[in-house]
């Protein structure tokens, strides 16, 4: 059995620090960027929420990039203020690694922010470089890319990795990859994004029953 974590919701509460950030950046642009806009598209990737709603069909990718780049800045300057560990994520996950469980991350952000936060929560190690990020595939959440990558990386079969992602997105990227997948709930959400998940947690205690690792 294998772990994959989705970092934002799952790791971390970072939804301050997000829409925080995407407001910045869209009012410097004179977009309009409402808390509406920000739920829906919670664990897209940052380039297809730029594509949809920046509006100016003639931007070309690398005008995206730079306003994702810039996005991103503003999020990783804000970690410190704005975001906080998932209660009991940094716990079990050193649990899981002292049991010698592989383990990886399968995250829509890009892999600049998923580094500087495993590095900030002092898990990097954990994971033995197992990191995919979204800006490393063609096609993020809910397409399966990002969670087959990540099973790729620890040489694991789909049907044998564990999917823990708090989004709706991420939880049909879990299943389209063929995985089991758990829906860890989490501010912001509501129970309908789950329906598609093979099990729903409020927490990492309930995870262990589920996976019989209490014992």
């Amino acid at each position: 059995m294998e772990i994959i974590f989705d970092m934002d919701g799952v790791l971390i509460n970072s939804n301050a620090a997000h829409l925080a950030s995407w407001k910045k950046i869209a009012a410097q642009d004179g977009v309009s960027f409402s808390d509406e806009v920000f739920w829906k598209t919670f664990g897209m990737t940052s380039e297809y929420i730029v594509e949809k709603y920046w509006g100016d069909t003639t931007l070309t990718n690398e005008q995206i990039s730079a306003i994702v780049n810039r996005k991103e800045t503003a999020f990783r300057e804000s970690v410190k203020k704005f975001v906080q560990p998932i209660e009991g994520a940094v716990d079990f996950v050193l649990f899981l690694h002292q049991k010698g469980y592989k383990m990886a991350v399968g995250s829509s952000a890009p892999r600049i922010n998923v580094e500087y936060v495993l590095d900030w929560l002092e898990i990097r190690d954990c994971f033995n470089e197992c990191i995919v990020a979204g800006d490393e595939v063609k096609q993020g959440k809910p397409a399966p890319d990002i969670f087959l990558t990540a099973a790729r990386k620890l040489n694991a079969t789909p049907k044998n990795c564990i999917v823990i992602d708090d989004s709706r997105s991420g939880v049909n990227a879990g299943k389209n990859a063929g995985m089991t997948t758990i829906g860890f709930f989490s501010a912001g959400h509501s129970q309908v994004e789950y329906e598609n998940a093979d099990y729903v947690v409020h927490s990492f205690e309930e995870i262990k029953k589920i996976l019989h690792l209490d014992k």
